[in-house]
């Protein structure tokens, strides 16, 4: 769970976006109560159940993927937000970043759980979870425009992430956001072959890697929002 720090400059839009119940999953931040005949509400309750249906099955398929999936949204959103997308956009990018990984409940879980470095076969088995996740979805029409954000979240700004060696805006605006937001996740969460970084030691390595790995304009609104997110103890 994050909280957020009061006083800084565009703060309250950010976090009003975040803490508006539309697209809040945290349970300090429930939906309204569902009102009978409030067609819109019962839609928006309707889809915040099924994604937290979808995060709990990928969590027990491998345990802490929820709190990676939710820890991306929360940043995803915050930076979508100080980019100025639009309300229907933040949604469904709120939704992308929450299900990026949901197509590793393809995957093996020996190899989700395999400490150490990953061979190259290990790789490619583990790259393939991000085209997995059209098939796990499939079936999910309100779902269909978070896709290419989710497909395509490990490609590079330089051409040369995967799967398809798109560059530079070439690949989806959702997509940049959150392979920038799970990037800093993984760096200060750690990794069974990697210790976790320091806030300032990822925040370092981001600004180092724009134009490189990560879109430099979204690296700026990333580095502004990032400090106003607090994990709560």
């Amino acid at each position: 769970m994050y909280s957020f720090q009061n006083g800084a400059t565009g703060l309250s839009s950010v976090v009003q976006l975040i803490q508006n119940p539309c697209y809040s999953f945290f349970e300090c931040y429930k939906l309204p109560k569902r009102v009978p005949g409030d067609r819109r509400l019962e839609e928006l309750a309707f889809e915040n159940d099924l994604v937290r249906t979808l995060l709990s099955r990928l969590d027990h398929h491998h345990v802490g993927e929820r709190s990676h999936a939710e820890r991306v949204a929360v940043y995803a959103v915050a930076t979508g937000a100080e980019l100025g997308l639009s309300e229907s956009e933040l949604r469904s990018l709120r939704y992308a970043a929450e299900l990026h990984d949901v197509g590793k409940v393809r995957v093996a879980p020996e190899l989700l759980n395999k400490l150490g470095e990953l061979s190259e076969s290990d790789w490619a088995s583990m790259r393939a979870h991000a085209a997995l996740s059209l098939e796990v979805l499939a079936d999910f029409d309100f779902l269909k425009p978070c896709l290419p954000a989710m497909i395509y979240h490990h490609e590079r700004f330089d051409g040369l992430g995967y799967p398809d060696g798109r560059a530079g805006d070439d690949i989806p605006l959702g997509a940049r956001i959150i392979g920038l937001c799970e990037a800093f996740d993984a760096m200060t969460d750690g990794a069974g072959w990697r210790a976790a970084r320091t806030y300032a030691e990822a925040r370092h390595e981001v600004a180092r890697l724009a134009g490189k790995q990560f879109d430099p304009r979204i690296v700026e609104a990333f580095l502004k929002v990032q400090p106003l997110i607090q994990p709560l103890s």
